[in-house]
């Protein structure tokens, strides 16, 4: 495939672009996938806001690439400024960075680890012979994999140990939710991935229910111009808890996702957030609780 110029803010923005790891207690954080259209290259970042830049200048978002682990082996993330539309290499072998280093490539992250190695799940790569920019894929999926190589990509290997996918819970006995849960396309186009934010934006949206893209914190939901807000639990609307309110976050607060609600009054709820061990949650609210708590209806 013939590649098209690649864009100079975005190449100016890669080579030097500093990666700010979301701080967490977790053991994994997630890597985010991007892909640029006008040089074929994919791009692996654990940054949020790096993602974001990308995105607004013109790179397109392919969602969670893998969960990566907060420690174990280094690895390196080193960038050719050389080649039409530049390209990025990933590598656990520092010496193999430097090589590239004393060769003319760049460092990134100010050759500090980009994430590490480490884990149970196998993450592979494979290289075209063919291409400049994007000459190297990564990924967890088998299939993907075997279809490059199929299509003339070579040296398949596994290039290092990613973390498995966080696990699903189980419904609390006696609750049922009108919609299954499909996370496999939720956006991370201005909320980031496994915060309560992104959750609630996207659990809506399988309800054809539409909120902002910028509706700023958990506990800034209620207070967002132009939505219905009301103290009368809703089903599948957004429930808002200020900060410090029944447990939440004591400077942003909390937002969920109301899936049922029962004759006595309490409320099942659905949430996301860096300190649960799975993906997602639920919770049941008694009609107290429920009470104390806004609730915006979305459009």
């Amino acid at each position: 495939m013939q590649k098209k110029r690649l864009w100079g803010s975005a190449l100016l923005l890669i080579a030097f672009v500093l990666t700010s790891k979301h701080v967490s207690a977790s053991e994994k954080e997630v890597v985010y996938r991007l892909y640029n259209p006008n040089s074929g290259e994919h791009f692996y970042t654990t940054s949020f806001y790096e993602q974001n830049t990308l995105k607004n200048v013109g790179w397109r978002d392919e969602g969670v690439g893998w969960q990566a682990a907060t420690k174990g082996t280094p690895v390196y993330r080193v960038y050719n400024p050389n080649v039409k539309g530049g390209n990025h290499y990933y590598t656990m072998s520092n010496y193999e960075a430097k090589s590239l280093i004393k060769a003319g490539w760049r460092w990134d992250n100010n050759a500090k680890p980009v994430f590490y190695s480490g884990g149970s799940v196998n993450l592979y790569v494979a290289y075209n012979p063919n291409a400049q920019s994007g000459s190297h894929n990564y990924t967890t999926n088998v299939y993907e994999q075997n279809n490059l190589l199929k299509n003339g990509w070579k040296y398949g290997a596994i290039a290092w140990k990613t973390m498995p996918s966080d696990p699903l819970p189980t419904l609390p006995q006696g609750w049922s939710i009108d919609r299954a849960i499909n996370t496999n396309n939720y956006s991370t186009q201005s909320y980031a991935y496994k915060q309560c934010t992104w959750w609630v934006y996207n659990r809506a949206k399988e309800f054809g229910i539409n909120y902002g893209l910028y509706m700023g914190n958990g506990k800034d939901w209620q207070n967002q111009p132009g939505y219905t807000v009301t103290s009368t639990p809703q089903l599948h609307s957004a429930v808002s808890f200020k900060a410090g309110q029944l447990g939440a976050d004591a400077s942003y607060g909390h937002v969920a996702f109301v899936e049922q609600i029962h004759s006595d009054g309490s409320i099942l709820i659905s949430q996301s957030g860096t300190g649960y061990k799975t993906l997602y949650d639920y919770q049941v609210l008694s009609k107290k609780e429920a009470g104390q708590l806004k609730y915006i209806i979305g459009k």
